[in-house]
């Protein structure tokens, strides 16, 4: 694949910008004997992959495709291909959309200065507070809990006794009529 004089000149300044950048980054590692240069290292990085697809159709095929989905990939390819009327279509679908973001923009603008009030700035140091409010409030949950529970432990035990003692009165109100019944006279027949 040959490239045209535009390609190579992007090419050259992409390698030129790696070729500083590694120069500010590294420093003077040139002198040591192990340094193999970063552009080096990418053409024979790039060689190896290139020798890696031979024989490879369909990765090779879509390293070819690559830059058609770059191409497709591009957020700005959407705005080439649109006509003006489906472009049109789309800005009204998005209009109540883009009415409500303009009434909370608004909203936001109209809140800007009670954002930046001296209130809202102090919030950082009412952390300290809050958290001291925060874990008096869960000491008192706990109690709370811990009584609410205590609570319940005595109700039911209230209506344990309640329950006893109505089925008491009911075994004595019966045991009462029975000796009632036989105590009273019997009457002879005739």
């Amino acid at each position: 694949m040959l490239l045209t004089q535009d390609e190579m000149k992007e090419i050259d300044l992409i390698e030129a910008r790696i070729v500083d950048l590694e120069k500010r980054i590294v420093g003077n590692l040139h002198s040591t004997e192990n340094y193999v240069p970063i552009v080096d290292s990418l053409e024979t990085t790039n060689s190896l992959i290139n020798t890696s697809l031979i024989g490879r159709e369909s990765a090779s095929m879509f390293m070819r495709r690559l830059a058609e989905l770059d191409t497709l990939l591009d957020p700005a390819a959407e705005d080439r291909t649109l006509n003006l009327s489906v472009k049109m279509e789309q800005v009204l679908v998005m209009e109540p959309f883009l009415q409500h973001n303009v009434r909370a923009l608004n909203e936001m603008q109209q809140l800007v200065s009670v954002l930046d009030s001296e209130a809202i700035k102090n919030v950082p140091s009412l952390t300290r507070r809050l958290e001291k409010l925060t874990l008096f409030y869960l000491d008192r949950k706990q109690e709370t809990d811990t009584m609410t529970a205590n609570i319940m432990d005595l109700l039911q035990q209230y209506n344990t006794i309640i329950m006893n003692v109505t089925k008491s009165f009911a075994q004595f109100e019966d045991v009462v009529t029975k000796c009632e019944i036989a105590t009273q006279p019997k009457k002879e027949a005739e």
